[in-house]
């Protein structure tokens, strides 16, 4: 055995050899670390020059989809996906051009309802006046099913290339995504052209229902979506699956702003009257009434006993429900039946009890229906229901019921609520509809459109699926005011126009419509005027293909959009978004907020478009990218009698590319080069170079 010394050397030579192995170890992990380090730097620089040669279009998209993952929601990704905003700014706002002979009514009836014979997307962006004044968006696009739908492929990079496309098939594997990018920018321009309290309803089979309803979240956000509607398109089986008959179809309601929107009534049924009554000769007929509502546990004051005159038995709420009149208002209530009540404290577990002045409870020794306090209160009672006419709360079932209230038909609401699944026909609370379902009896069916479309226009029409008028109709009592807009991108048979028309005519309402479908005779596809425009004009006239009906109220312009550009079209849309821009970028050291600023109507002012809480003025000289943008003394001038008009005091604050005026009442501020941009303006490069003036030409 060695030496203690040995032994001794031996460990230290032990610990120097493992130190030295640990640290080979650490320097070799510590080397691998290092190659990671590197390898992902190297990455992240290879990175950084990928980015740099991206295309700015290509960042944006890249950054948007970054903000939604970073957001924690679901976004949607497909083949040849585009930002919408991106392709409606290269949509080139067209001329329209008013057809007289297929116009219907006189001219104050015309300018109330369009009939707009184009492709609907520039439609939509030529429309500018109605950008943002539209109540409801009612639309029926095609579903994708292999024989409505058509695509072309150069509308990726071109939005205003006129070809229609061909007829995506069935088959045909990128079906799904070109059908998405088909109706991403549609359905943005849906919602640019509401109002903030506005509603999109529209309608889609199984199909696409999954994808349209991501797409619609993306677009409305999932907060705005109201519900959706399974309506039954047929009531007998349908021999077009092999496994499950496809008897319904959806509608998906949402909302520009869910706070600022808002779902009507509809009619009440003569069956929902005919439950009021009048059992006690009362002159207005009532029904009774719950005089509890739910929430006892946050209410335990509200949760106590009251005794009936008639039987001498306590009352209480039904579990988890509680009084809803305070309780000195129930106690005038039950006074109203000839007795006095007080307040007692029965040791129940819960608040005093109402009971009758003198009278013993329920459980007392002396409790009886003939103690002579409850023998004088019942005698009263009975006299008083006897009498008619009783008080405002009553007894049911002639006093051996439940305590209630009346509830007097002409106090309920004048309509019902449009959802299914709430059994009563008074609700005091805001609406949310959920997904329900309404039987054709509510909403007609597909076969009752296609008969109704007959009716009209004779057959031969070649529409093999048009949704029934009662269907329409419902939805635009639903969500347009009486007063309201109706839009129609993918007009079809013109069965919106119709359900407006004949609303109008049965509650004498002022609604008025826009109808867009896409119209190329030259292709056997005469829609436009060759069906919408007819059958719109046949219930105008009452000169039905079936045999002379009543006229309906009314009339349209028809109107085909031109291959010209319309110039003041552009202009104004470039300004109303260089507004936005400028509203909402507007930074002012003296309050360090955009929000107090005031946007002033589209349109109503040539400079002038905004004010502030001082009653100071914000003015926009901006004449395109073509012409000069500059403040000079002529601009000053009508700036400044602008303000005069509008009461506003100086300084004036102006925007402008430049400014050869400078004086004591101007503020000036250079339009950024940021917003410019933004808007995909380049001092360098016309907007619209695909061969249209400034002017505007034919694009040929």
């Amino acid at each position: 055995m060695p030496s203690g010394r040995n032994r001794e050397k031996m460990e230290q030579a032990k610990g120097v050899l493992l130190q030295a192995a640990m640290t080979s170890k650490e320097l070799h992990k510590r080397v691998m670390e290092g190659g990671r380090v590197i390898k992902a730097e190297t990455e992240k620089k290879a990175k950084q020059v990928q980015y740099e040669i991206f295309r700015r279009e290509e960042l944006i998209q890249l950054l948007v989809q970054r903000d939604a993952e970073e957001s924690g929601g679901i976004r949607m990704s497909y083949k040849g996906q585009t930002p919408p905003w991106q392709i409606i700014r290269r949509v080139q706002p067209r001329r329209q051009k008013i057809e007289a002979r297929l116009s219907v009514g006189s001219e104050e009836q015309q300018s109330g309802n369009l009939l707009v014979e184009g492709e609907n997307l520039q439609a939509m962006v030529s429309l500018y006046k109605y950008r943002g004044q539209v109540d409801l968006v009612l639309t029926d696009p095609p579903y994708n099913t292999g024989e409505d739908f058509r695509y072309n492929d150069r509308w990726d990079e071109d939005p205003n290339d006129p070809d229609l496309g061909r007829l995506v098939p069935a088959d045909d594997g990128s079906r799904h995504s070109k059908w998405l990018r088909f109706m991403t920018p549609r359905l943005w321009m849906m919602r640019e052209m509401l109002k903030p309290s506005g509603i999109l309803a529209i309608c889609i089979d199984y199909r696409e229902l999954f994808r349209l309803g991501m797409l619609l979240d993306q677009i409305f956000g999932e907060d705005n979506r109201l519900g959706i509607i399974n309506w039954q398109k047929s009531y007998a089986p349908r021999n077009d699956h092999k496994r499950l008959s496809t008897a319904t179809e959806y509608i998906l309601v949402y909302a520009k702003a869910v706070d600022r929107s808002k779902t009507g009534l509809l009619p009440r049924t003569e069956a929902m009257n005919a439950r009021y009554g009048s059992p006690d000769g009362d002159s207005r007929k009532w029904k009774p009434g719950d005089l509890t509502a739910p929430g006892a546990a946050k209410n335990p004051p509200m949760v106590y006993g009251v005794q009936s005159p008639f039987t001498g038995k306590l009352e209480y709420p039904s579990p988890g429900r509680c009084w809803t009149p305070g309780k000195q208002r129930l106690k005038k209530l039950l006074e109203a039946w000839g007795s006095t009540y007080i307040e007692v404290d029965i040791k129940d577990s819960r608040a005093k009890a109402l009971l009758i002045d003198g009278a013993p409870k329920p459980g007392d020794e002396d409790f009886s229906p003939d103690h002579p306090v409850l023998k004088k209160a019942r005698q009263k009672a009975e006299k008083i229901r006897d009498a008619g006419f009783w008080p405002e709360a009553h007894w049911r079932d002639q006093g051996q019921g439940t305590f209630g209230i009346k509830k007097y038909l002409e106090e309920v609401k004048q309509g019902i609520v449009p959802t299914t699944y709430w059994a009563e026909d008074e609700y005091e609370l805001p609406f949310e509809i959920g997904s329900t379902s309404w039987a054709h009896a509510e909403s007609g069916h597909s076969q009752t459109g296609i008969n109704e479309l007959d009716a009209i226009v004779g057959r031969g029409h070649g529409f093999e699926t048009v949704k029934p008028l009662k269907l329409m109709k419902k939805i635009i009592q639903i969500w347009c005011q009486p007063n309201g807009i109706v839009m129609d991108p993918f007009a079809g048979s013109g069965t919106v126009a119709h359900a407006v028309l004949d609303l109008n005519q049965e509650s004498d309402a002022q609604r008025r419509f826009i109808l867009v479908e896409q119209g190329r005779p030259e292709r056997g596809d005469p829609y436009a005027r060759g069906l919408t425009a007819e059958r719109v004009r046949r219930v105008i006239s009452g000169d039905w293909a079936s045999g002379a009906r009543p006229p309906l109220a009314g009339g349209f312009r028809f109107t085909q959009l031109s291959k010209a550009v319309d110039a003041d079209a552009v202009l104004a849309l470039e300004r109303e978004e260089m507004l936005d821009l400028l509203i909402t970028s507007h930074w002012d050291q003296s309050e360090r907020s955009g929000s107090h600023l005031r946007r002033l109507p589209a349109g109503a002012h040539r400079y002038l478009f905004a004010t502030n809480s001082r009653g100071e003025g914000y003015f926009l000289v901006w004449n395109g990218p073509n012409k000069a943008s500059v403040l000079n003394r002529d601009a000053f001038r009508a700036i400044a009698a602008e303000a005069k008009t509008g009461g506003l005091k100086p300084p004036f604050h102006v925007y402008a590319r430049i400014s050869t005026y400078s004086g004591p009442n101007i503020e000036f501020y250079q339009i950024p080069n940021r917003i410019l941009e933004k808007l995909g303006f380049n001092e360098a490069v016309q907007p619209f170079s695909s061969g249209e003036s400034a002017e505007g030409g034919d694009a040929e």
